[in-house]
Order: structure tokens, then C-alpha cells, then sequence
């Protein structure tokens, strides 16, 4: 296999921080993972994400605070101490210093969700407030973990097409594309909290099932230098809600999900941002006909 580049390295130590987001980051490992010299690896993370690897990490636990303040009952002082704070007092001032409100007036006003219907007065919020769509069709489905080839687009959602024509080309050139893929989404970041230049998306493609990722036949994928391997998936349960429409459908779709399904499921959402399958092309179908299905990972039941 031959060297990785600056991005897939980078890449890597992003997986990893991910997945590890309650773990204080160790540098020397993050270093090691990203096969750098723990010298020169916090200037370089620094300067190609643009955020230093402990405000990176504490804006993620911080936005991470804000939905579960916005749509779950847990207590203040829980999330404070989720988001790696030992103290309610700490934790307020981190966040007010963040979102410009303490904690509980943050939860108290609405959050996120005030911030949103001031930007737009006069449109519905919600997916179910449309005419003539509901949640009724929301699905409770297992899915197998599926070995993709991804490429992360960092920017306001309805700007990652370069990101796709990226994917699709190194895959074609690659000879890995097939003649009807599978494509997913996986979307880190809500856009009512997030600034929207930093809201992260993974483009997905699923790669052929006899594959893994020592393959060979990946090589010629790989040399391409934004081009990563993930999995997507695992074998929990999953809340499915197919969306036919345009993709501006989606955030809406998202805030029912958060803010009326799971308060009225029982159910609670796992640390784990889900993804979305796109069932047609937005190159050949037209937009009220696209079909994408949400899919939002359950936590066990207890």
C-alpha cells in the first residue's frame, strides 16, 4: 500500500476523535495515528482544520451539549459532566462563553430552535407540519455494517457536491463504481447549531462486498488523496424515515425526529450521528421525486 497522504492521515486522527469524543485527546497517540512527529502534529492539525485539537474537541462536546439540552429531559449537571466538565459552574461558563446563554436559559427559550424560527418567521420548522407529511412511517430496521469509500466535505450541506464529484470520479477511474451504488450520507453536525462552514459530512459510496481493507484492488482508490475508507452501519436497531422530496426536506425531517418521535417512542438516540441512504440521483430524478431514507441509531433498550 503506498504512503498516505497529509488528508487521509488527518483523516484518520478525525475518525478517531469521533469515536473517542469522551476521552481526553492524547497527542502523542493522535500524533502516532496520523504517523507525524508529536512536534510538528498540533501545528499541522491546526493549520489544515483550522482549529487546535482542544478547542476542536471542546466545541464538538459543547454542540453536542446543546442538542441534548434542546431535546432530552436529562439534567443539567449529567451534560455537563457528558461534555468533560467536573464542575455546573464550569460547564455554564464554557457554554454561555459558546452559545451566548447559560445552560438553562438555553433549554428554558428553546435553543437552537428559537435561533431558527427568528431566521425564518415564516416557514415551518418541522417535517411534520408540512402539508401532508407525518411520522407515521418511521421504521424500526437493522442494517449490516457496509465498507464504503468516503470523502469529507466540511461546509454548509447544500455545498457538498464537489465532495461527490470527487468520490465518484476517483471511484470510476478506479474501477470500483458500480452501475447502480449505494450511496450514503452521513451528516456529524445540526446545522441550527453549528456554524455552517464547519459542519461536517461524509459522501459514501459502498464498495463491493467481497472487498475489505487490506484489498489489493484498492490501491488504485487509494492513491487518491482525499479519499478514505469507512463503515457504515453496525448491527443495532435504526429509526427509519423514508422522505420523498427535495433534500431542503432533510433539517425539518431531522427536528421531528429529535423534538416529536423519540420524546413520544420512548426510545433514545445513540452517541452516533446515523446516516442517510440516497435511493435516487438528483442527476435524473427530479427533486419531488427524490426518495432518502434517515437513518437514526437507537440506543439499546434497558
Amino acid at each position: 500500500m503506498e504512503t498516505p497522504t497529509y488528508q487521509q492521515r488527518l483523516a484518520r486522527v478525525l475518525r478517531h476523535i469521533e469515536q473517542h469524543l469522551d476521552a481526553r485527546p492524547d497527542l502523542e497517540e493522535l500524533a502516532r495515528i496520523a504517523c507525524f512527529s508529536p512536534f510538528h502534529f498540533h501545528r499541522i492539525f491546526t493549520s489544515m482544520v483550522g482549529e487546535s485539537v482542544a478547542a476542536y474537541v471542546r466545541r464538538l462536546l459543547l454542540e453536542r451539549a446543546a442538542m441534548q439540552l434542546g431535546h432530552s429531559r436529562e439534567q443539567i449537571t449529567r451534560i455537563a459532566l457528558h461534555a468533560g466538565y467536573e464542575s455546573l459552574d464550569a460547564f455554564s461558563r464554557a457554554f454561555k462563553a459558546h452559545f451566548s446563554l447559560l445552560p438553562s436559559e438555553y433549554r428554558r427559550c428553546g435553543g437552537h430552535l428559537k435561533q431558527a424560527r427568528a431566521r425564518m418567521p415564516h416557514r415551518p420548522l418541522f417535517y411534520h407540519e408540512l402539508p401532508g407529511r407525518s411520522l407515521q412511517d418511521v421504521r424500526i430496521k437493522r442494517f449490516s455494517p457496509a465498507l464504503v469509500a468516503a470523502v469529507r466535505h466540511t461546509g454548509p450541506y447544500d455545498e457538498s457536491r464537489p465532495a461527490w464529484e470527487r468520490l465518484f470520479a476517483a471511484l470510476g477511474e478506479s474501477g470500483l463504481l458500480a452501475q447502480a451504488p449505494v450511496v450514503y450520507g452521513v451528516s456529524y453536525d445540526n446545522p441550527d447549531i453549528t456554524e455552517a462552514g464547519k459542519c461536517r459530512m461524509d459522501a459514501c459510496v459502498a464498495l463491493p462486498p467481497e472487498l475489505d481493507e487490506k484489498s489489493p484492488e484498492l490501491r488504485p482508490l487509494l492513491r487518491h488523496t482525499d479519499v478514505f475508507l469507512w463503515h457504515v452501519g453496525n448491527a443495532g436497531e435504526y429509526a427509519v424515515l423514508c422522505v420523498r422530496g427535495p433534500y431542503d426536506l432533510l433539517h425539518p425531517a431531522y427536528r421531528s425526529l429529535f423534538g416529536l418521535w423519540f420524546p413520544q417512542s420512548g426510545r433514545e438516540p445513540a452517541d452516533d450521528p446515523g446516516f442517510e441512504i440516497y435511493c435516487n440521483s438528483p442527476r435524473t430524478t427530479p427533486p419531488e421525486d427524490l426518495l432518502t431514507k434517515i437513518c437514526m441509531p437507537l440506543a439499546p433498550l434497558v
